[in-house]
């Protein structure tokens, strides 16, 4: 019994983590910069004719073309602020 409420305890603190990290605020910044450019570009390529009028825009496509460049920046930066994390508390545990 002891051993399941640590390890419930352990993958608690762990989504925390994750959470914490995904909601950094340089990671947020950087993420909503990267999904307004790349979204710019694509929502462009994709939707040309809608946006100028000849075609009626695609609101649902128009959205997802920003919310995933924000989810692949975000996870992305997340994972390698983690991989970061776990080569500085090697290298200094090995010191």
């Amino acid at each position: 019994y002891t051993q399941y409420i640590y390890k419930v305890t352990q993958l608690i603190n762990r989504n925390i983590g994750l959470l914490n990290q995904l909601f950094n605020p340089a990671l947020v910044r950087r993420s909503l910069v990267t999904a307004l450019i790349v979204g710019a570009i694509l929502n462009m390529i994709n939707q040309y004719d809608g946006i100028f009028g000849r075609t009626p825009i695609l609101w649902g496509n128009l959205i997802l073309t920003f919310i995933v460049p924000y989810f692949v920046s975000s996870i992305s930066g997340m994972l390698t602020l983690r991989q970061f994390a776990k080569q500085h508390v090697t290298k200094s545990t090995s010191e």
